[in-house]
C-alpha cells in the first residue's frame, strides 16, 4: 500500500518570493497534534509545501519534523494530495502508469493526460493541491464527497493553504470569528460550503474548485448531486442488482488496506446494511468490531410511537446474524454535556455541532483506538442514497402528470388522513412558495418560530446581521417545509454534510487515530441512487422500497420492516438534567461577555433550562428548546470563546 496523506499544508508566493520564511518552522509544527504520522516538508520554487501521514506513529514517540523533497511532476507541477484514491487499480492500468505510485503522482499524472474530464475519472475521498510555479498558477479541488477539508487565506500574491485552520492561524493570521458563519450555523443554513468559521479564510467546498493566480482567483462546482446523470432500467429487479454492485464495490473500495475495521452501529438500515457487505471483506480471522449507542441505566422510552430509543435489539439480531460481528454498546454514562469538546477545537480548529451526540462518538472512537481499530465505517449519506424514502414521489408525479401512479400511490398511503386531504398535504402543498404557506401557518401553534425552539441564537441578531435574508436568498427554509424534487433534497443533506462533517471527522481521527469512512458516500453508489426514479423507493406505500428489497436475506427481517425511527441519544433529558445548573451556571458568565451576549439568546435558554420538567414529550417541545437550541448554542458559544481567548467558560 502506499502512504495516505491525512493533512497537507502550502503557502505560496505567487510573485515567486518567499515571504512564508519566517514563520513555516511554526507552521509546520502546528500540524503536529493528535494522533498521526510524521510531518514531512520541503521547498520548491514559490512555495513551502508540508504533508502529514495518516499512520499513527508508534507508541512512545513524537511526530517528527523531516525535511523532504516533493516531485515535479511531467506537466511542472507540484501536487499535494490528502486522503485516497479509491479505483487506482483501474487508472494505473487504463494510463500504463508505474504500479506502487503514491496518489498525488497518480492525480498528477491523470490530470495531465485528461485535463477537466480527469474530474470524473478519479474516484476518491481527497483534496487536492497542484501548484504551477512557472505560470504562477495554483489549482485546489476536493472530490464530490469528500471528508478531506481544504482551507484557504489569500492576502495579494501570499496564499496559505491547508486542511485545517491551525498551520493558516500559525502562519500569522489573526484568530477571529466569522460571525456570519456562526448565525448561518445557528440557523442550519450551509449556503455554498465555502464559508469558515474564521474572518479572513474561506474554503473549498465539496466537489468544487479554485484556481489562483496573480489576477485574482475563479471558483467553480465540478459535481453536484442535482447533476446525477438519469438512470431507468427495463426491470424492477434490474435496480437491485446493479446496486448490490455497486454496494459491494463501495465497502470493497473504502475497507482497502484496513486490516482490523470497527463500524458505528445502530439498528437502522444503512450501517446495518454496510455492515452486511463489510463482513465479506473481512481479512481471515477477523472480526468487525461494532460499537452501538444505548441510553443511560434509568432511561424511560418517551411517548414517541415513530422512534425507538434503543437499538441494541436490532443490532443483536444483526450479530446472531453475522457472528463475525463482534458488538460494544457504549452508554458513556460519565461523559458530561461537551466533556471533550476543547480537545475538538484544539486538534481541529472546528465545533462539533452535533455536541449532544458526542459523547457515544468520542467513547466509541476511544474504545475502537484501544482494541487496535485501523478503520471505523459510518453510513451517513444512505437516507439520500439507497435508503432514500421516496416521499418526494407524490409532488414528482403530480407535477410530470403521472396521474395514475399519484392517485395509486395516495390510495395507498398509511397516512389516516381522507384521500383528499392526503392528495393536497403530500402531493400539491410542496409546490406551494414558502412565502405563501408561512402566511397561512402564521398563528396556527403547530408552526411555532424557530427562535421560540430549535434555535438558540437571538433573532434581533438574525435580522441586524443578514442572515435570515442570505437564508431566504438562498432558498433555506427555516420552517422546514416538504420539498418537491427528491435532487434537491438529497442535495440539501449531501451538501450540509459536505460544509460540516469534514473537520469533525478530521478532529476525531486527530484524537483517537482511527479514520472514518462512509461507503455510502462512494460517489457511483451515490449518483446511482440519485439518478433512478422515485417508483424505485415509494411503491404500494412502502416508503424506502429499494432498500428493503436490497436487504432481503441481508439483515434480520425486524431491521427491514421496521418503519420506527432510531433516536440516538435518546437519553439526552438525563443528561441535560444531570448538567442543568452547571449549564445555567455558564450561561450566566457568558451573558456578562457583550460579544457573545450579543449572539446567543442566553436570557431565553437559561429560563427554557429552568422551566423544563426534565422529560421529552413531544407537546411541550423540549427536544427543540433544550436538546437542540441549548445544545448547539452553548458548543457554538464555547468555541467562539475558545478561539477568541475569551475567559467566559
Amino acid at each position: 500500500m502506499t502512504k495516505t496523506v491525512l493533512i497537507l499544508t502550502a503557502a505560496i508566493d505567487l510573485d515567486g518570493g518567499d515571504w512564508f520564511s519566517p514563520c513555516w518552522e511554526r507552521v509546520t509544527r502546528s500540524m503536529a497534534l493528535g494522533k498521526a504520522g510524521d510531518i514531512i516538508h520541503g521547498c520548491v520554487p514559490g512555495a513551502a509545501l508540508a504533508i502529514r501521514e495518516e499512520k499513527p506513529i508508534a507508541a512512545g514517540r513524537s511526530a517528527q519534523n523531516r525535511r523532504g523533497s516533493f516531485r515535479e511532476q511531467e506537466d511542472g507541477s507540484y501536487v499535494l494530495l490528502a486522503g485516497r484514491i479509491f479505483n487506482r487499480t483501474d487508472l494505473l492500468r487504463r494510463f500504463d502508469l508505474k504500479q506502487g505510485m503514491d496518489d498525488a503522482d497518480l492525480y498528477a499524472a491523470v490530470s495531465a493526460r485528461m485535463g477537466e474530464a480527469a474530474y470524473r475519472a478519479i474516484v476518491g475521498d481527497y483534496a487536492a493541491l497542484q501548484w504551477f510555479p512557472q505560470r504562477r498558477s495554483l489549482r485546489l479541488a476536493r472530490s464530490g464527497t469528500s471528508n478531506m477539508p481544504l482551507h484557504v487565506w489569500r492576502d495579494g500574491s501570499r496564499i496559505v493553504i491547508s486542511s485545517l485552520p491551525g498551520p493558516i492561524l500559525a502562519s500569522g493570521v489573526p484568530a477571529r470569528i466569522n460571525d456570519d458563519r456562526v448565525a448561518d450555523e445557528l440557523l442550519l443554513f450551509s449556503p455554498d460550503g465555502r464559508t469558515s468559521f474564521y474572518a479572513g479564510m474561506h474554503r473549498v467546498p465539496g466537489g468544487g474548485e479554485e484556481v489562483h493566480d496573480p489576477s485574482g482567483f475563479k471558483a467553480r462546482r465540478l459535481w453536484s448531486v442535482k447533476d446525477a446523470p438519469e438512470i431507468r432500467l427495463r426491470r424492477d429487479e434490474d435496480y437491485v442488482e446493479a446496486l448490490d454492485v455497486l454496494f459491494d464495490e463501495a465497502v470493497s473500495a473504502t475497507m482497502d488496506g484496513s486490516s482490523a475495521p470497527g463500524i458505528l452501529l445502530s439498528g437502522g438500515f444503512d450501517s446495518q446494511t454496510v455492515a452486511s457487505y463489510a463482513v465479506k471483506r473481512l481479512p481471515a480471522g477477523r472480526r468487525l468490531q461494532a460499537f452501538t449507542s444505548v441510553p443511560m441505566q434509568g432511561w424511560t422510552p418517551p411517548p414517541r410511537p415513530g422512534i425507538f430509543g434503543d437499538e441494541s435489539a436490532h443490532v443483536r439480531a444483526l450479530c446472531a446474524m453475522y457472528p463475525q460481528i463482534e458488538p460494544h454498546f457504549i452508554e458513556a454514562a460519565d461523559f458530561r454535556y461537551g466533556e471533550r469538546g476543547h480537545r475538538q477545537f484544539l486538534v481541529g480548529g472546528w465545533p462539533v455541532f452535533n455536541e449532544m451526540n458526542a459523547h457515544w462518538s468520542h467513547a466509541s472512537l476511544e474504545q475502537a483506538a484501544d482494541l487496535g481499530c485501523d478503520l471505523m465505517l459510518t453510513g451517513d449519506l444512505g437516507n439520500s442514497g439507497f435508503s432514500y424514502d421516496g416521499l418526494t414521489g407524490y409532488p414528482t408525479w403530480l407535477r410530470e402528470g403521472q396521474w395514475f401512479r399519484l392517485l395509486r400511490e395516495i390510495g395507498k398511503s398509511d397516512d389516516p388522513r381522507p384521500f383528499w386531504r392526503k392528495l393536497i398535504s403530500l402531493a400539491v402543498m410542496p409546490h406551494v412558495p414558502v412565502r405563501w404557506k408561512r402566511k397561512m401557518d402564521r398563528h396556527r401553534p403547530w408552526r411555532p418560530s424557530a427562535f421560540a425552539t430549535w434555535c438558540g441564537m437571538r433573532e434581533d441578531f438574525a435580522r441586524e446581521s443578514g442572515v435570515l435574508d442570505r437564508a431566504e436568498a438562498g432558498g433555506h427554509d427555516i420552517d422546514f417545509y416538504d420539498i418537491p424534487s427528491a435532487r434537491t433534497w438529497r442535495a440539501n443533506v449531501v451538501d450540509s454534510l459536505n460544509d460540516g462533517a469534514p473537520e469533525i471527522y478530521l478532529g476525531y481521527q486527530l484524537l483517537y487515530g482511527v479514520p472514518m469512512r462512509d461507503p455510502t458516500a462512494y460517489l457511483p453508489l451515490l449518483e446511482f441512487c440519485a439518478g433512478i426514479p422515485d417508483e424505485q423507493y415509494l411503491r404500494d406505500g412502502q416508503t424506502r422500497w429499494l432498500a428493503r428489497r436490497l436487504m432481503q436475506g441481508r439483515v434480520p427481517e425486524m431491521v427491514r420492516l421496521e418503519n420506527r425511527i432510531g433516536a440516538q441519544s435518546s437519553d439526552w433529558p438525563q443528561r441535560f438534567a444531570r448538567d442543568r445548573e452547571d449549564l445555567i451556571a455558564e450561561m450566566e458568565r457568558m451573558k456578562a461577555d457583550e460579544r457573545l451576549a450579543k449572539i446567543f439568546d442566553f436570557e431565553r435558554l437559561a429560563a427554557n433550562l429552568r422551566e423544563w420538567d426534565g422529560s421529552d414529550r413531544p407537546e411541550s417541545r423540549s427536544n427543540f428548546k433544550i436538546n437542540a437550541a441549548v445544545g448547539r448554542a452553548m458548543v457554538s458559544a464555547r468555541f467562539v470563546s475558545h478561539v477568541e481567548g475569551r475567559n467566559v467558560g
